[in-house]
């Protein structure tokens, strides 16, 4: 973790954040996630679980983390999700690739 990302976890006694959703782009990607109206901090939309914070969608899971990421821009954002978030999306892909792989074999 760099020093431009804030962990919630030592926030949580003092800070409540006034969550809105907003649509953030760079280089060609376009995130929509939850940002503080009053510090501004843009927070992780898949560590936050944007769909059931700020943008007005059902939760597609119930998990509750105890953390969350939060950025001062979304350059920061989207290294996170790519040094964070990819490594479980990449085997998670080499686990579907091995199972089809077994279903033509039969």
């Amino acid at each position: 973790m760099d020093s431009s990302t804030i962990v919630v976890k030592y926030l949580a006694y003092t800070w409540e954040p006034k969550w809105e959703a907003i649509r953030l782009e760079s280089n060609g990607i376009i995130l929509t996630t939850c940002r503080d109206k009053v510090t501004g901090l843009i927070a992780c939309p898949i560590c936050l679980n944007a769909n059931s914070t700020c943008l007005g969608k059902s939760a597609t899971h119930t998990e509750i983390k105890s953390e969350i990421s939060l950025f001062f821009s979304i350059d920061d954002l989207i290294e996170h999700i790519k040094n964070f978030h990819s490594r479980g999306l990449s085997s998670k892909l080499e686990e579907i690739r091995k199972r089809m792989g077994e279903a033509r074999s039969d």
